[in-house]
């Protein structure tokens, strides 16, 4: 895996990490700002469960249609094991009331998202070094699980199909698999930063990632081509041991086995499915003007990346997510599915989580430059670099030079709230039961 910023983080250990984060976000008591986030994610897992009971009901109602109905009663009429979710169905239809445990269950699974991606975004602010208080973690976390595409009305009426979104609420396996995600980065985060390649933490990061890939295989497949490079990277740039390169490269043997045999359940030769190359064919199914949603899918992370071109190069997590968001776009691109499957658009998977994980790191970006903007010489300017000429104009900048740059990163901010705002309402549309086409 890469090497972050070999300098800056030669030396830290698990230890040093722990501290930090002790001294940064001390839990020793609850304060405000995390009372007030853990009664919002109540209130929000009990609006999930209303939501997702009204979708299971579906069938008999005719109103929240949803994706989730129909992988339930594969799971429980049809005995379909493509996923793994569909044990945890089969096992919750044995209980009484078993709608509710498994609205339950995947409302946990939403809400705990919200979660693991406030301990991500405080992991991953600490390697920069920016002191952010909780409140706005908090409230990038829950930001984070709702941003969608940037809704135009004038381009496409509805407001999730057409548009590439990283969230969405209406498909149980996506909903578990954003979650063990979560997850997985964290381990991977750690990982690459610690350099700790021992046998226990490689295989618990090895279990989790098949884990996710078990649940749906769509990050697997954007995920494992970006930590190919990245491990070629080490060992022919980074003049790391083939050894560590090695070990690290077979974590992905069991979601590779894992993936073979989904494949044989869905693209077995009695099935009549496959896929074919066929380029901008998926995106091109559904919307009013596929073009134009596809770049009011990615408004923020363009606006973003437009601004921060060298730091691609030199920011190695930002890198990082840059690349899982090009390989989730050329496979939406590039590929679509033949047979009875052929409609479904079943590629977009990955390039939902692809944004999902986009929409993060740019969002960290901006929050990079708004503490080094106020906070100039006094901030921790190495952290998070590899070197001093990545810190570039954000050091050096004044006057006029700092006066574009803030407002710059306010019309991110402004976009990002919009991409937001989006996902609110269509979330609150959800909720007043209508199909998740609207």
């Amino acid at each position: 895996m890469f090497e972050y910023c070999r300098k800056q983080y030669q030396y830290i250990t698990r230890e040093q990490m722990a501290m930090t984060d002790k001294k940064q976000y001390k839990k020793s008591k609850l304060n405000m700002s995390d009372i007030v986030f853990y009664v919002a994610l109540s209130v929000y897992t009990v609006l999930c469960v209303y939501l997702i009971m009204n979708q299971l009901a579906y069938p008999t109602t005719g109103r929240f249609e949803a994706d989730t109905p129909a992988h339930v009663s594969m799971a429980v009429d049809d005995h379909f094991m493509y996923s793994i979710t569909a044990l945890i169905y089969l096992l919750f239809n044995f209980l009484p009331g078993s709608t509710f445990f498994i609205a339950l269950f995947l409302a946990a699974s939403t809400s705990g998202s919200i979660y693991l991606t406030s301990v991500l975004l405080k992991r991953v602010i600490g390697t920069y070094n920016i002191g952010l208080h909780n409140a706005i973690i908090y409230l990038c976390a829950f930001a984070s699980n709702f941003v969608m595409g940037f809704y135009i009305e004038r381009f496409n009426v509805q407001r999730y199909i057409g548009y590439q979104n990283a969230n969405m609420w209406h498909n149980s396996t996506y909903t578990v698999m954003r979650l063990i995600v979560l997850w997985v980065l964290l381990l991977y985060l750690d990982i690459c930063i610690t350099k700790d390649l021992s046998a226990k933490k490689l295989m618990v990061f090895s279990l989790v990632l098949a884990l996710s890939t078990a649940v749906k295989p769509s990050f697997f497949v954007v995920f494992a081509p970006v930590m190919a490079l990245e491990l070629l990277w080490d060992w022919l740039i980074n003049k790391n041991k083939f050894s560590s390169v090695f070990f690290q490269g077979i974590t992905v043997v069991p979601s590779v086995i894992v993936i073979l045999l989904q494949s044989v359940v869905l693209f077995g030769s009695d099935t009549g499915n496959g896929y074919a190359i066929s380029p901008f064919t998926a995106l091109s199914q559904r919307g009013d003007h596929p073009k134009a949603t596809l770049i009011l899918s990615i408004v923020f992370p363009l606006l973003v990346l437009i601004g921060h071109i060298k730091d691609v190069f030199k920011d190695r997590m930002y890198s990082f997510s840059l690349l899982i968001w090009l390989v989730g776009f050329l496979e939406v691109f590039l590929f679509t599915e033949t047979g009875t499957r052929g409609g479904d658009g079943n590629f977009f998977w990955g390039y939902s989580i692809s944004l999902f994980v986009v929409f993060i790191q740019s969002l960290i970006i901006v929050l990079r430059d708004f503490s080094l903007i106020f906070k100039g010489s006094n901030a921790d300017l190495d952290a998070g670099y590899c070197d001093k000429r990545s810190k570039g104009s954000l050091i050096k900048t004044r006057g006029k030079k700092i006066i574009i740059m803030f407002c710059y990163d306010v019309a991110c901010i402004l976009t990002y709230v919009w991409h937001f705002i989006s996902g609110i309402i269509y979330f609150v549309l959800l909720l007043g039961g209508n199909t998740y086409f609207i």
